[in-house]
C-alpha cells in the first residue's frame, strides 16, 4: 500500500464517523419527534381537499365549481384536474387488464336534490341519509367526485365492485393518481355512509398517498389528528390467561402485526366487543363479565380509554353480539339470546345505555345455539348466523328493520360446532374485502371471506390462542 494511500485512510474515517454521526441525528430526531399534528379541515370549496360532510355543508350552500370540464367521450363533467388525474387512473386501468368506466360525477345542488329526495320517497329518511347527501353537502357538488365501474357495467354502484378485478386494482392504485376510496367498509360511524368502494375522492397525490402510507382510512380521521388505541374494526383484541388485554392491529396479509398492551384487569371476563358504541370515530369496548355486568369503555381520541361506565347488569348466561341490527341506526346496538332460547334485540338509542322501552323479542326456540352478526349477502342489512350443537351453520336473513325475513333459515356451512368467537370483519385483507373470523377447538384462527351470498377460501391466520378471550 502506498504511502499516500496509508495517510488517507484516518481522513476517510473521519469522513465515515461525520456521515454516522449526521445519520444517527437525524434518526434520532425521526425517532423523538413528536407525532404529526391534525391538518386543519379546508373549508374553501375551490380547493382540492376540502372536507364535506353531514356536517359541514359547502360554502355558499349553491356552490359551482369555476372549471368544470367534460369527461373525453361521456356527458359528464368533473373539475379540470380531477378529470386529467382520472384519465391518467382509467389508462393505468386498462393497461392492468380491467377497464373502468364513469357513472357518475359532478352534480349541481338542484339535482342532488332530487337526487336525494327520490331515495327518502322509495325508501325513507332513514337508509336514504346512508346512501345518499343532501343537497349541500355532497362531494359530487364539488366537482371533485367520482363514481367508477368497471367498463362491462358489472356491480355497478354496488358493494361487489369491491370484489371484482377491477374494484380490487382501484383500491389498490387510486392513490396513485390522487384519489382515496371516500366511503370505506366499517367506518359509517365516521362518514355516515355505507361502504362505497365506488365513490372516489380527488384530494391530490401528496394527501392521497400520505393517508394511503399512515393507513388514515377517512378525510375525517386526516384532519382529527387521532390516535386512538384500537385504531381499526379489522384490529383483534383478546384478553390472554393471565387477565392482560392486547390489540393486534390487522396487517392486512392475512395475518397481524406487533401487538400493543391495553390493559391488565380482564380475568372475570365473559366476552368482550370492539365497536364505536357511539359513533364518534374511536373504537370502544363493550365488556360482558361473568357476574353479568355489561360495562362500556369509550375509546379516547389520543389513546387510552375513559373509565368503565355500567350499562347493564344480569347479563352472566347471556349470548351477545353487536352490530347495526336495524339499519340506518346512528349506534350499533345488543342482539342477545336470554337462557330460555328468546332472542331480543336492546336499541342504543343515544350512544350510552339501552332504550329499555324500545326492547323487542325477535326470536324463540335458540336453546343449543350461538349467535353471530354478518351481512351474508352483502345487501346492507345484518344477518344473524347461528350454529348449532349439530355443527350447522344457520343463516337467518334481516329485513333491515328490526326482524328477519319471512323464509325459512338455511344451513351455510357443515362441521362448525367447535368454532366459536365468530366475528364479521371489515377490511382485513385490505380495503374493501369482508369476512368472517372463526376460532377453532385446538386454538386456530381462521378467516372466510364473504364476498356476497358465498364462501371464499379459507385461511389460517393463526395458532395457539386456545386460553384466550377474543372479543367478537
Amino acid at each position: 500500500m502506498s504511502e499516500l494511500a496509508t495517510a488517507g485512510r484516518p481522513r476517510l474515517r473521519a469522513r465515515f464517523a461525520a456521515v454516522v454521526v449526521v445519520c444517527l441525528t437525524l434518526l434520532l430526531g425521526l425517532l423523538t419527534a413528536p407525532p404529526a399534528t391534525a391538518a386543519l379541515p379546508v373549508n374553501d370549496p375551490n380547493n382540492v381537499q376540502v372536507l364535506v360532510t353531514k356536517s359541514r355543508p359547502l360554502n355558499p350552500l349553491r356552490y359551482v365549481p369555476p372549471d368544470l370540464v367534460t369527461y373525453p367521450g361521456t356527458g359528464y363533467v368533473l373539475r379540470r384536474e380531477v378529470s386529467a388525474n382520472l384519465q391518467n387512473l382509467f389508462a393505468g386501468a386498462r393497461s392492468a387488464g380491467v377497464p373502468l368506466a364513469v357513472v357518475s360525477a359532478y352534480r349541481s345542488y338542484d339535482q342532488q336534490a332530487a337526487l336525494y329526495n327520490s331515495y327518502v320517497a322509495q325508501y325513507g329518511q332513514a337508509v336514504a341519509d346512508t346512501i345518499s347527501a343532501r343537497p349541500g353537502h355532497s362531494e359530487h357538488q364539488t366537482g371533485l367526485a367520482v363514481d367508477v365501474g368497471n367498463a362491462s357495467g358489472s356491480c355497478g354502484l354496488n358493494a361487489c365492485f369491491a370484489t371484482t378485478a377491477g374494484g380490487r386494482w382501484v383500491a389498490a392504485n387510486a392513490h396513485r393518481y390522487g384519489f382515496i376510496i371516500r366511503y370505506p367498509d366499517g367506518y359509517q360511524p365516521t362518514t355516515g355512509y355505507t361502504f362505497e368502494p365506488w365513490h372516489l375522492r380527488y384530494v391530490g397525490r401528496s394527501v392521497a398517498t400520505e393517508m394511503r402510507t399512515r393507513g388514515i382510512p377517512t378525510m375525517e380521521h386526516y384532519y382529527n389528528g387521532s390516535n386512538p388505541s384500537i385504531k381499526y374494526s379489522a384490529d383483534l383484541v383478546a384478553a390472554d390467561s393471565t387477565g392482560t388485554l392486547w390489540n393486534y392491529p390487522a396487517s392486512y396479509l392475512n395475518g397481524f402485526r406487533p401487538r400493543g398492551r391495553l390493559g391488565a384487569g380482564w380475568a372475570g371476563l365473559k366476552a368482550g366487543f370492539n365497536t364505536d358504541w357511539n359513533a364518534d370515530g374511536y373504537q370502544d369496548i363493550l365488556a360482558q363479565w361473568t357476574d353479568g355486568r355489561l360495562t362500556l369503555y369509550r375509546g379516547l381520541r389520543g389513546g387510552g380509554f375513559q373509565a368503565p361506565v355500567q350499562i347493564g347488569n344480569g347479563w352472566g348466561s347471556y349470548d351477545v353480539v353487536v352490530g347495526t341490527w336495524i339499519r340506518g341506526s346512528r349506534y350499533p346496538s345488543v342482539v342477545a339470546k336470554d337462557p330460555a332460547g328468546a332472542v331480543w334485540h336492546y336499541p342504543n338509542a343515544s350512544g350510552g345505555g339501552f332504550s329499555t322501552s324500545a326492547i323487542t323479542r325477535i326470536g324463540q326456540g335458540w336453546g343449543d345455539m350461538r349467535l353471530a352478526m354478518a351481512d351474508w349477502d352483502r345487501d346492507g342489512n345484518q344477518d344473524i348466523l347461528a350454529t348449532r350443537s349439530s355443527g350447522q351453520l344457520m343463516l337467518y336473513r334481516s329485513n333491515g328493520v328490526g326482524r328477519f325475513m319471512n323464509e325459512p333459515a338455511r344451513a351455510i356451512g357443515q362441521g362448525w360446532q367447535n368454532m366459536d368467537s365468530l366475528t364479521a370483519v371489515s377490511g382485513f385483507q385490505g380495503p374493501g374485502t369482508y369476512g368472517l373470523r372463526a376460532r377453532t377447538g385446538t386454538g386456530g384462527l381462521i378467516y372466510y371471506p364473504m364476498p356476497g351470498n358465498r364462501w371464499g377460501t379459507a385461511s389460517g391466520i393463526g395458532q395457539g390462542w386456545q386460553s384466550y378471550r377474543i372479543f367478537r
